[in-house]
């Protein structure tokens, strides 16, 4: 396995299954010292710039090659068409055009509407969780510099790192989609946005719970018994606890609206939050 500028197999969460088959070498190709090797031995572990690199490889690739080789890797390239990034945004785009958008906010419908209101110049800062996790399926990484996320499971980042991010990046419009559980790790911040005066727009995804405790809580043990990971009784206000520092809110209830929302947030050249309800994806216990 060739290894080009990340980590290899980052695990969040344990399993008893190892990705890699046992005896199987790994090529490391990247600029983090402390990643070579890290989580795997690697047979090759190679410091240098990925990219002037995988330049200098292929001429020798393509040299060493046979005409079969060639051959076989053109049909493979055709092959990837009807399944790479763009193929499979489109489908996604397609299956959610099809659905009822009635009732509460399905994730993907949420991000895909989020994403189609972008301009294109937008630093997106993820910390979404569960909320945002087909953001990836639909929004372009258009430059190194427009997209931060979560690496591991640590939260409560976004709403102070946005700030930094959009300090670091002052032409840039900066919106921070983040979940109302993560939201609330570092909700003062939002003081700071609005002191600042940044355009910076956090868009929290709402709904209502810590959802990824009671997704892990299923799928690792099997319970269903959710005892402190419901944000309800009361719900948490979050257009006015914005409102109290500083940075104007909306609250959004239809997909539809999600985009207009948005441009007019981003055209404010402010802070803003907006405030939306997003699918739990559990009945809440009565």
């Amino acid at each position: 396995m060739v290894c080009l500028g990340a980590d290899v197999l980052r695990m969040s969460v344990w399993n008893p299954v190892d990705p890699l088959p046992e005896g199987m070498p790994i090529v490391q190709i990247g600029q983090r010292d402390w990643e070579m090797g890290e989580n795997y031995p690697a047979e090759i572990a190679i410091r240098c710039d990925v990219k002037e690199t995988l330049h200098g490889l292929l001429p020798v690739l393509e040299a060493k090659r046979s005409a079969a080789d060639a051959a076989a890797a053109e049909h493979t390239l055709a092959g990837l068409a009807a399944s790479n990034w763009q193929a499979r945004r489109a489908a996604a785009r397609e299956r959610l055009e099809a659905t009822d958008p009635g009732g509460a906010i399905d994730p993907a419908r949420f991000v895909m509407r989020l994403v189609d209101a972008l301009p294109n110049d937008a630093v997106v800062v993820d910390e979404g969780i569960l909320s945002s996790r087909p953001l990836l399926d639909f929004l372009p990484l258009r430059d190194r510099h427009g997209f931060f996320g979560l690496a591991s499971g640590g939260i409560g980042f976004a709403i102070a790192g946005a700030i930094g991010i959009q300090l670091a990046q002052p032409e840039r419009p900066v919106v921070a989609v983040i979940g109302d559980g993560s939201a609330m790790y570092g909700i003062q911040a939002l003081w700071t946005a609005a002191h600042l005066e940044l355009p910076i727009t956090y868009v929290i995804a709402n709904n209502r719970s810590y959802r990824i405790l009671k997704e892990r809580l299923v799928a690792f043990h099997a319970n269903d018994r959710f005892t402190g990971m419901d944000l309800r009784e009361p719900a948490i206000d979050f257009g006015a606890l914005a409102g109290s520092l500083g940075v104007p809110a909306e609250r959004v209830t239809e997909a539809e609206a999600i985009g207009p929302a948005l441009a007019q947030a981003l055209a404010s050249g402010g802070p803003r939050l907006l405030d939306v309800a997003v699918d739990d994806g559990f009945t809440p216990a009565t």
